[in-house]
């Protein structure tokens, strides 16, 4: 018999069972939708995940941080040198940061003002106005988009929009803000006991947004940036002989006649060396932070997670399983005349156990194919439906659902693979059913 007149008993047994046919297909159908879309609920979270890690840098930079108090390990001007000498190192760009509270009428931020070097603030997106000018006779400054939602009522002390969901009537671009930045000097107590604040209020120009709103978190979305010059500038002229503002002093609390840095940001060469990169640096006694890191923990958490809800989807699937082994058993009791008959006439007993086993295939393919047609459908009002209101919640884009380009083929193959064997051992049982046997008894 040939391959095509096999397909063709096959199909027309499934045809003349109609009903029992789609009631088994229905249970392929069910079954692949729950794992495709289980997996894709995985799939979306690592996506979202991915998005949310690239947002806050490269895969290649790492974050360099030092608070502690040995003068050997601060990050200077000097050590920034040092750094940019290694072989797979690219760059290096240092931040100066400064405590500083924001004010706008009755509304204060708390928050630091970092300055960044003229390639970092060039990765800012902004989505209102410009980047800082260093030109500027008062300090210039990008405000996060993030900011807004920190601020609080100097009266009351009250956040307004975490106690009540009211946003501060701030306008960053359009009404004048002011800026204190607090050195050690400024604040203390007197000899009375009282609690002194010789804190000066500065005008600051906004020059700029960082682009995005509640829902939308990068790295520069928390704070407020400029030019690291101008902030440089900014402080020697406020601060000349005094404590300069989160900057370190030496034995006898005088400024140092130097700059201290926080953090710098280092751009490795190749993906390869950021791990080398976190060794070396970590055994001279900084922290450090990369992406690669956070990444590598993250897939590990989302493996495990789609492997469960995998497992989930796949136990429908195993009940669809089983009901295409009951459905090809039934059809090999009711078609045992035609078995018997078609051995006598010296039939190949593979053609026999290939009948069977096609029929089982084309179920697996049915329920397949349109349950990855539906999930389609599913995963789209998902992502229509839920994830807005789950974005919301947790204050976040997120992508709920997300079926790959690859997972659609692979389920319906694995759907045709499962009724191949569900259908194996029925299928070999009906080769092996004696032809005398089977015409006597019908």
């Amino acid at each position: 018999m040939k391959f095509s007149d096999v397909l063709g008993l096959a199909l027309g047994n499934l045809k003349r069972r109609k009903w029992r046919t789609v009631l088994t297909v229905l249970g392929v159908f069910i079954g692949t939708i729950s794992v495709v879309i289980m997996l894709s609920l995985g799939f979306g979270l690592k996506s979202s995940m991915e998005k949310q890690l690239n947002a806050y840098g490269t895969m290649t930079e790492l974050e360099l941080n030092y608070m502690g108090s040995d003068k050997d390990l601060y990050i200077t001007d000097e050590k920034v040198e040092e750094f940019k000498e290694l072989d797979y190192v690219e760059s290096v760009s240092p931040q100066l940061m400064a405590y500083a509270i924001l004010e706008q009428g009755r509304w204060c931020i708390d928050t630091y003002v970092i300055g960044l070097t003229d390639e970092e603030l060039a990765k800012i997106d902004i989505g209102e106005g410009t980047l800082p000018d260093g030109n500027s006779k008062n300090l210039s400054i990008v405000v996060g988009n993030q900011m807004l939602y920190e601020a609080y009522d100097k009266n009351t002390y009250e956040y307004v929009y975490w106690s009540h969901g009211e946003i501060p009537d701030i306008d960053f671009m359009n009404k004048p803000m002011t800026v204190r930045m607090y050195s050690d000097s400024d604040v203390g107590i007197d000899s009375e006991g009282n609690i002194y604040d010789n804190s000066r209020k500065k005008t600051v120009n906004v020059s700029g947004m960082v682009a995005g709103d509640i829902k939308d978190s990068n790295k520069y979305s928390y704070f407020v940036y400029t030019d690291i010059d101008s902030l440089k500038k900014y402080l020697e002229s406020n601060y000349r002989g005094k404590t300069i503002p989160d900057q370190p002093t030496d034995k006898n609390g005088a400024p140092l006649n130097y700059w201290v840095y926080r953090m710098a940001t280092i751009r490795v060469d190749s993906a390869d060396n950021v791990d080398l990169a976190v060794e070396y640096f970590r055994s001279l006694g900084y922290s450090v932070n990369s992406n690669r890191e956070w990444m590598e923990q993250t897939n590990g958490i989302l493996v495990i997670v789609q492997l469960v809800l995998g497992g989930i989807g796949a136990v429908a699937l195993l009940v669809a399983a089983i009901g295409i082994t009951n459905t090809i058993t039934m059809s090999i009791y009711e078609r045992r005349k035609e078995i018997g008959i078609m051995k006598v006439l010296g039939c190949d007993l593979k053609n026999i156990g290939g009948m069977f086993l096609s029929e089982a295939a084309f179920i697996g393919f049915l329920g397949g194919a349109f349950g990855v047609i539906v999930s389609y459908g599913i995963s789209a009002l998902l992502n229509i439906i839920a994830s807005p209101m789950l974005s919301e919640m947790i204050e976040m884009n997120l992508e709920i659902s997300r079926i790959p380009f690859w997972l659609a083929p692979v389920a319906i193959i694995f759907a045709i693979m499962v009724g191949m064997l569900a259908g194996y051992v029925p299928s070999r049982n009906a080769t092996r059913l004696s032809p005398l046997v089977a015409i006597r008894n019908e």
